[in-house]
């Protein structure tokens, strides 16, 4: 009877041991995946927002160069310089298509999508724009092409620059949301950290526990008796 008691207390025991052990293996497998995914999520904040970003600024700065550049086309009387200036619009051009093609292969959200779309059709009308305003300008039409310069040309420049804007902002709150779910990823690990801690001190309890009852059964003497 005390040899079956003493074979289930120590089943229990090894039951115990095992399942912390066990617990202790799953915490520490979620936490190399929380860890991964908090990697992915910086990387995503770098490669598809941080980035993406730039790269809209750069768009936006060359939009403003061209603006002042066709003005600039418009106040000169020099054939070569208007040829300097159409050239540089002409080469402005190019990069902003080149910039805006990198940011497409970037990861879009729906919004992104739509808003790419939207900034797409508004590139060709100003595009069109730019284009009549350098031809008047070099034809001598200076009047003329100055007048479409501050009314259509202004309009459409407005236009364009809402669905950049609209983008750069997209930037922002899906970047806020990585990293909020990033942070409750780090907070997460925290947690299981004093988890894995708690459960290595309750093993060292127990273990010392065993050990300490080990010492007693070992140190207590059988006692002789004598029948008269």
């Amino acid at each position: 009877m005390n040899w079956a008691y003493r074979i289930t207390k120590r089943d229990k025991v090894a039951f115990a041991l095992g399942s912390v052990f066990a617990i202790i293996i799953l915490a520490n497998w979620f936490a190399s995946y929380s860890i991964g995914r908090v990697s992915n999520q910086f990387s995503e904040v770098y490669h598809d927002r941080l980035v993406p970003s730039l790269v809209i600024s750069d768009v936006m700065e060359r939009y403003y160069q061209n603006r002042l550049t066709l003005e600039d086309h418009i106040l000169s009387a020099s054939a070569s310089k208007q040829d300097s200036l159409q050239q540089l619009v002409a080469a402005n051009t190019q990069e902003i298509e080149t910039l805006i093609n990198q940011f497409e292969k970037t990861y879009l959200i729906e919004r992104e999508s739509a808003g790419l779309a939207t900034y797409k059709k508004e590139f060709e009308k100003l595009v069109a724009v730019q284009d009549r305003i350098l031809q008047l300008s070099s034809e001598g039409e200076k009047a003329e092409a100055e007048s479409l310069y501050r009314t259509e040309g202004h309009q459409a420049f407005l236009h364009l620059l809402e669905p950049l804007h609209e983008l750069i902002k997209l930037q922002g709150e899906v970047g806020k949301e990585l990293y909020q779910s990033a942070d409750r990823q780090v907070k997460t690990l925290k947690v299981l950290s004093y988890l894995v801690i708690g459960m290595s001190v309750f093993i060292a309890l127990l273990v010392a526990t065993l050990l300490q009852a080990t010492r007693k059964l070992k140190n207590i003497k059988p006692q002789n008796y004598h029948l008269n």
